[in-house]
């Protein structure tokens, strides 16, 4: 599901392969794999029966256990399943990784990002929830293992290797596009940007049916050779030489596209040292790259010599097999062990999840409100429309939502209502009667919405002295060119870096009242002064004014009422969220950390300092 409430998202990173062993750690590939010698801990007298107490009400293991695998189980098993058939096959083929190799890769993986051993242990299992035992036996284990399995498949060629330089360091080309849908509407452009290929920009920006280049005048990041495009478009874009407008391009069904050459990158020049680091460094990129396809096939034909039985999804085999998960040939996986190693992987986010669902039920409860089926259908309706998921016929394509949203998978319906639209209909009960749209909201709303609009060049830094610095350059030669180098070169923001300065133009009321009203002070060719905004430093040049959109705010008075309560409930439902969370008494016993309720905060501190006044 893509589109969670921040106060709502789980982030989870998992490992590819995961499966919680006990005790010391075993890294011998061709001892035969047992998880009832090495379990996870299933034993009910030594776990936490309560994992979590909100406001006195308690989230149980057993709840918890069963939200995980009715989520996750499916994935899990899978993965435990894998590495089965994984250390199985290393014990056939004679396979063995010794604690040494796991170390190695360990201190290898740790100097690429620049960190001693002990430090990127301490990231990795900070980030994803799991001990260094788990990290070691279940994701550099397994890495290792299947790079061994697949090594003749990851080998590198001499061709791949000269094609991952040139796309890393060999020359690139900037290009403007115009996209179309009919070759009718791009054979006009093409005429029209040929007779005048200066204003080709401006042609992208009025015309290109691509929302994603059309802000930029077309302008898209620069090419590389070899990154993915089709070989004859590729080899057109750098035959290209700066200001040249190629022909009209179907490049797919009902889509049609003109180019123009803006910029021709020359690649770097390695030394041969420096080349030979760089082909050391690619071939473990690359291997890498290929692991991942070879490891789909290897799983593949390893599942295709035994017989897997899925049995906690089949209703007849779990009564027949009450307790088991699954089936190897003949051998079991406990549903507890599953549900264990379920809550190991992702027990932390699932008891936030119920938390702030608990902290919700408790907050409705106390308002006298509840959430009905008629919320959760109109919520989802009005996501469907805001995404613009709407038939031919102009109506809301709710299915074509629901598609979308759960990666065409069905089984996800529930757990999209459940974690996302839910908990949107709660807060929009316990916020509603706050909410208004005054005249003033919607004057502000109109301008920023339909008003005019400043086109301009900007430079990010953050760095004040390096600031002032590159002002004093661009002022010294105040061309649009000119300030557009400086920004591809000290910009440190990724998009007015890779455009040359060009960004998205300036609105009011956009949230930075200092940047707008330096922006709309500019006449065409000025320079701003440097503007501070948050820790960062920025300078403008002015390239031009948008004219207004609409100049009748009655015409738009009722989308952009809808569109701005919208934006004001957001924002209330995520401050009243904030409170909510910060008033109650949270106990997480998973994580080991606690929260007084606000009540208790205040009785504390009265207490403190009546203490100390004595």
């Amino acid at each position: 599901m893509k589109h969670l409430l921040a106060f709502w998202t789980v982030l989870v990173t998992a490992a590819t392969i995961c499966l919680t062993l006990a005790g010391k750690p075993t890294f011998v590939a061709a001892q035969q794999f047992d998880p009832a010698k090495n379990p996870v801990n299933t034993n009910p007298e030594q776990q936490m029966q309560v994992l979590a107490v909100v406001n006195g009400e308690q989230i149980t293991r057993q709840h918890v256990a069963s939200e995980c695998l009715r989520r996750y189980g499916k994935t899990v098993l899978e993965n435990i399943v894998n590495k089965i058939l994984v250390l199985n096959e290393c014990q056939r083929r004679g396979i063995v990784i010794t604690e040494r190799d796991i170390n190695d890769e360990i201190v290898k993986n740790a100097k690429g990002v620049g960190l001693s051993a002990e430090r990127f242990m301490e990231t990795i299992c900070s980030r994803r929830n799991i001990t260094v035992d788990q990290y070691k036996n279940d994701i550099v284990w397994m890495q290792l293992a299947l790079r061994k399995l697949a090594e003749r498949q990851i080998q590198v060629t001499p061709q791949e290797l000269d094609e991952q330089i040139e796309f890393e360091y060999g020359p690139k080309v900037q290009v403007r596009e115009i996209v179309c849908e009919s070759r009718e509407e791009a054979e006009q452009l093409y005429r029209m940007a040929l007779a005048d290929p200066e204003q080709f920009g401006d042609l992208a920006k009025r015309y290109s049916k691509n929302p994603a280049s059309q802000a930029m005048k077309g302008l898209l990041p620069p090419i590389a050779l070899h990154s993915g495009a089709p070989k004859s478009i590729e080899r057109l874009i750098f035959s290209m030489t700066p200001g040249q407008i190629s022909d009209v391009l179907e490049v797919a069904e009902n889509q049609f596209v003109i180019l123009q050459c803006e910029r021709i990158f020359p690649g770097a020049q390695l030394t041969e040292q420096q080349l030979a680091m760089e082909k050391e460094k690619l071939v473990t990129k690359i291997s890498e790259m290929k692991l991942a396809d070879a490891a789909t096939n290897l799983f593949k034909q390893l599942q295709d010599t035994v017989t897997i039985t899925n049995v906690m999804n089949d209703p007849e085999l779990s009564k027949r097999h009450p307790g088991i998960a699954a089936k190897v040939d003949t051998y079991e996986i406990p549903l507890r062990m599953l549900a264990e190693e379920c809550i190991a992987r992702f027990g932390h986010d699932m008891v936030e999840i119920e938390i702030n669902r608990t902290l919700l039920l408790q907050a409705l409860k106390q308002a006298g409100l509840q959430v009905t089926r008629q919320d959760i259908d109109q919520e989802i309706m009005r996501a469907a429309e805001s995404f613009g998921y709407l038939t031919p016929q102009g109506e809301v394509d709710i299915q074509a939502w629901l598609n979308y949203t759960t990666n065409n998978d069905p089984s996800k319906v529930d757990f999209y209502i459940e974690d996302e639209v839910w908990p949107t209909c709660a807060l929009k009960k316990l916020v509603a009667n706050r909410i208004s749209v005054t005249d003033e909201d919607m004057q502000k709303g109109f301008e920023a919405n339909f008003g005019p609009q400043v086109e301009v060049l900007a430079i990010v830094l953050n760095d004040q002295r390096r600031a002032l610095t590159v002002w004093n350059m661009a002022n010294a030669n105040p061309t649009e060119e000119f300030f557009g180098k400086l920004a591809a070169q000290y910009s440190i923001e990724d998009a007015s870096r890779a455009n040359n300065g060009l960004v998205p133009p300036i609105q009011k009321h956009g949230g930075r009242p200092e940047l707008e009203k330096e922006a709309f002070s500019l006449k065409v060719g000025e320079i701003s002064k440097v503007v501070q905004v948050d820790q960062y430093y920025i300078i403008l040049m002015c390239t031009g004014h948008t004219e207004p959109k609409v100049f009748d705010i009655d015409a738009v008075r009722d989308t952009l009422r809808t569109d701005i309560l919208e934006k004001k409930m957001r924002i209330a439902m995520n401050e009243r969220f904030l409170k909510i969370r910060d008033d109650a008494q949270i106990d997480n016993y998973l994580t080991g950390v606690s929260q007084a309720s606000r009540a208790q905060r205040i009785a504390a501190q009265k207490q403190e300092g009546s203490t100390t006044n004595r």
